[in-house]
């Protein structure tokens, strides 16, 4: 086995060689996703069915490369769509418990052993993750004495086994500096560290995701209006206050208008960027502990710690694709919902329907559209490969023309480094040759062929033309 990812493994291999499977699996899983991301988005159902909406309208504003890296790619999904929807049925079972009351059956416990078990062999950070919060719900269960205990102990026992199996792979202490087949490397020393959080950690942890950063900054100004603390403002409000407009007019600028770039060595910006972040983020717990009472801090405050759990281990691990910050960005829309709903709830009723109506209209028009471009994707790509082998019948043609894909932003591009000639020479079978057999592909090996790429629009005046 190529590492510790047992059970993600597994059902990818399923996936790929059942349509069927896939089909039924992804749509069911995906549902499930969405529903317990908007159950706990809104966990006092302050938001009702429009809750879904607004769910949905911060999905489709993730990252668009997270979003091809994770949604529409299926060795993806499992790995980190999956293994977030385990966490998100312990979340919304421990809330339930915590906040609710609810006294759970106690046989109903071995359910969370297994769930920690699936969830923990999907991907590793995730799997490092589960340690954490299982400690963290198990130590909050004995302090408030609710009757989830044995339910946490037991999620506890999963999750350090899954630990166990994960990284007792040989494949990881066989990892020195490089990993050959994941295309991984460990940096250790303090300035590759440096490095790898400059470039690639900071952007995707609170920068990127732009949206989220005016959510909350809009939030805590709501929040700040509106209170009124006399004589006895807290000392570091205002500075804050303060610190999360820029944060947002920073994050806006250099997300949609131009990045700041290193020009020398040092690295001075991305150094600062990095320093930025991370006062960011210390301002946003102090307006939590402000704004907030004990319940509502207590998910605030797992939900602010899970993003950072969840992105640390990238600082020693390069390079960080887009795909790791994937649960990263469902915390942050979690935290999002918690001062969204709390904001709407101090809103006038006639005013929050007449809202709710907008956001359904907002929400499901950028749902059509990354649809469009998603379903756009998959009918080009299945045009595109038979047209490779309408063109290889003929046998005096000596050029292919590969169709690319014209939604690059969602979909990883198989043939944008080529197909047929970049099948290496080594005993191995390449990427390009799994593509060719998985769709039944065959090539002469004795004639040489020039690649030529197009676009769909070249390809359909070809088409017209005939």
């Amino acid at each position: 086995m190529a590492n510790g990812r047992l059970f993600s493994n597994k059902i990818t291999y399923w996936l790929v060689r059942s349509f069927a499977f896939r089909t039924i699996f992804v749509w069911i899983s995906f549902a499930a996703f969405l529903i317990l991301l908007g159950k706990l988005f809104d966990f006092k159902n302050v938001l009702g069915r429009y809750k879904y909406y607004l769910v949905l309208l911060f999905f489709v504003f993730i990252p668009h490369s997270t979003y091809a890296e994770t949604v529409n790619w299926i060795s993806g999904y499992t790995n980190y769509v999956f293994s977030m929807l385990c966490i998100f049925i312990y979340l919304s079972f421990v809330f339930k418990c915590f906040f609710k009351g609810y006294s759970p059956k106690i046989y109903s416990s071995f359910a969370f052993l297994i769930l920690a078990l699936i969830g923990g062999l999907c991907v590793e950070h995730v799997t490092i993750y589960n340690v954490f919060l299982a400690v963290a719900v198990l130590f909050i269960a004995f302090k408030l004495n609710k009757k989830c205990i044995l339910h946490a102990v037991f999620f506890l026992v999963g999750t350090v086994v899954s630990c166990l199996i994960m990284f007792g792979n040989n494949n990881y202490s066989e990892i020195k500096t490089e990993d050959s087949i994941g295309m991984r490397a460990y940096v250790f020393s303090y300035s590759d560290i440096m490095h790898n959080a400059f470039t690639y950690v900071v952007k995707h942890y609170t920068k990127d995701f732009w949206l989220i950063s005016i959510i909350l900054t809009l939030s805590f100004t709501f929040f700040y209006i509106k209170s009124d603390f006399n004589e006895k403002k807290p000392k570091y409000l205002n500075v804050c206050m303060a610190i999360c407009w820029l944060y947002s007019a920073y994050s806006i600028f250099t997300m949609c208008i131009s990045d700041f770039r290193a020009i020398t060595p040092a690295m001075r910006v991305v150094a600062l960027e990095t320093a930025f972040s991370f006062i960011y983020v210390v301002a946003i717990a102090y307006l939590i502990y402000v704004f907030f009472d004990k319940n509502n801090r207590l998910r605030l405050y797992l939900y602010l710690i899970s993003t950072f759990l969840l992105t640390a281990p990238f600082v020693f691990i390069k390079p960080a694709t887009p795909r790791c910050f994937f649960a990263n960005y469902m915390f942050w829309i979690l935290l999002c919902g918690e001062l969204l709903t709390a904001v709407i709830k101090s809103i006038d009723k006639r005013y929050t329907k007449k809202i709710g109506c907008f956001v359904c209209a907002f929400s499901l028009c950028s749902v059509f559209c990354v649809m469009t471009a998603c379903l756009t994707n998959k009918h080009i790509n299945t045009i595109r490969y038979d047209y490779i082998k309408e063109q290889l019948q003929d046998d005096k043609n000596r050029y292919i023309k590969l169709i690319l894909l014209p939604y690059t932003e969602f979909h990883h591009d198989d043939l944008s480094d080529g197909l047929i000639n970049s099948d290496d020479e080594s005993d191995k079978l390449s990427y390009s040759g799994f593509i060719m057999k998985y769709y039944d592909i065959e090539v002469d090996k004795d004639k040489e062929y020039k690649e030529i790429k197009v676009p769909p629009y070249d390809y359909y005046i070809e088409k017209a033309s005939e």
